[in-house]
């Protein structure tokens, strides 16, 4: 498999956290990575610490990261990453968590190519990812991780959507996301976009940011995008 560098800033505010991370991410699989100075994991680098910001980027194609518990395996908290030198002036901001031993920072980075991938966030529980292979020009359905069955939106049945952020690999666009019903008829659709440097501190990380949903899923929709050169 490839791997590629991967480099971050994590802060909180006053005098709360303020460490640099790197390491070698392993494309295509949840990857550790530690203090650059110490080589600390997370969890005993800034334990007792508030982070409130969570800037990551990788050098080519794609990338998402996640603080998770070692213990529960939970998903504490999750974002994607930006391509190296498009980084926001603000960050990457979060809601604020205490980090505590048992928190880990782990990446989820895809080479260039044509892999999308995507958190959905859910009432009650932690966001799930999303991953789809789409050609230009096609439209195509994110499915959850292979590690994770490979299930799709209406395997989510009688749960709540509340966000959904969506990256594509570098010069990508995300021209729509579509939510269909078992029957094939439109439910929910977005624009997106191409990332870009600059202005909106996610602008450089998503191509597509949708919040403040209450959307109730049923059985057999499909959450689809459609994608351009």
């Amino acid at each position: 498999m490839s791997t590629q560098a991967v480099v971050f800033a994590l802060g909180g505010p006053g005098n709360q956290g303020g460490r640099l991370f790197s390491g070698t991410a392993t494309d295509g699989a949840y990857t550790a990575i530690n203090t650059t100075t110490g080589d600390a994991e997370l969890g005993f680098g800034m334990k007792g610490q508030t982070v409130d910001n969570v800037a990551g980027f990788y050098a080519a194609g794609s990338g998402v990261w996640v603080i998770r518990n070692r213990v529960t395996q939970q998903i504490d908290r999750a974002g994607m990453l930006y391509k190296t030198g498009t980084v926001s002036q603000q960050g990457y901001p979060i809601q604020p968590i205490v980090i505590n031993q048992n928190h880990i920072l782990q990446t989820y980075t895809l080479a260039a190519g044509t892999t999308y991938l995507s958190w959905v966030g859910f009432t009650g529980k932690p966001p799930e990812l999303f991953t789809v292979t789409a050609a230009d020009d096609a439209t195509a359905e994110l499915v959850t991780t292979a590690a994770a069955g490979a299930q799709g939106l209406g395997s989510f049945a009688d749960q709540t959507v509340n966000w959904f952020y969506i990256i594509g690999p570098d010069g990508k666009i995300v021209e729509s996301a579509q939510i269909i019903d078992g029957n094939g008829a439109e439910q929910f659709a977005a624009l997106g976009s191409e990332r870009v440097a600059g202005g909106y501190p996610l602008a450089g990380s998503v191509n597509m940011c949708v919040k403040n949903l209450a959307f109730n899923v049923m059985r057999g929709m499909a959450l689809q995008i459609t994608v351009r050169a």
